[in-house]
């Protein structure tokens, strides 16, 4: 079994921390075994409002994949898609993948564009930036935000009702495809309309199974 770890973006209050450890066990299934590591420290951001919390962000979970035991893990895999750190860690002690690298990266590969959508227009334009740096802006079809507060990241409901309002600008446009961006919520449904909505966490995993099952990551 891939060992993973999940490296919070936040200092995540008890609850959260234990749903989102829940979902990783959900969608990891009998394939990866995922231990979502919180951000300690009084100067952990505990949301993503504002560029200095995501520089904190960044900053945090760097030292945190620099930390990692590589006899205790196979792969580390920031629970954040804006894939904090990833780019600060010149040698990590384990390969180190980002959600949006890998989801990008995959959707581009079969010439799939795609729209994404964020809580906010701070992670929406990180994710325009993460998005260029690696050479990808040619399959984002545009950011769209839905302007709501750090509490919907934990309800789908929510979430969910927020996007709908998106369903007609993306078919006009003819989006087929919604990157939702944000880790950690989980989707009522992969549809949206006609426009397939990507939950990127669980499709990052499976990847970074299917990398495991034929050899890329280097174990054994």
């Amino acid at each position: 079994m891939l060992r993973v770890k999940s490296i919070a973006p936040l200092r995540l209050e008890p609850a959260e921390l234990v749903r989102r450890q829940a979902r990783y066990q959900r969608l990891g299934g009998d394939r990866l075994d995922i231990t979502l590591v919180n951000l300690d420290g009084d100067d952990a951001p505990g949301r993503m409002d504002t560029a200095g919390e995501i520089a904190a962000s960044e900053r945090l979970v760097a030292e945190e994949i620099a930390r990692t035991d590589p006899a205790q893990f196979d792969v580390i895999l920031p629970d954040c898609v804006l894939d904090p750190g990833i780019a600060d860690i010149a040698e990590p002690p384990v390969p180190v993948a980002g959600i949006l690298h890998l989801v990008a990266g995959h959707l581009a590969s079969l010439g799939q564009r795609f729209a994404a959508v964020t809580r906010n227009q701070v992670i929406g334009d990180d994710l325009a930036r993460k998005v260029a740096a690696y050479g990808l802006s040619d399959v984002l079809a545009g950011v769209h935000v839905l302007d709501v507060d750090f509490c919907f990241v934990s309800d789908h409901a929510g979430w969910s009702q927020a996007m709908r309002p998106l369903q007609a600008t993306l078919e006009a446009a003819g989006t087929g495809t919604l990157f939702n961006g944000c880790s950690a919520v989980d989707l009522d449904s992969d549809r949206l309309g006609a426009v397939s909505v990507v939950d990127p966490t669980a499709l990052a995993l499976r990847l970074l199974a299917v990398a495991d099952s034929v050899g890329l990551l280097g174990r054994g």
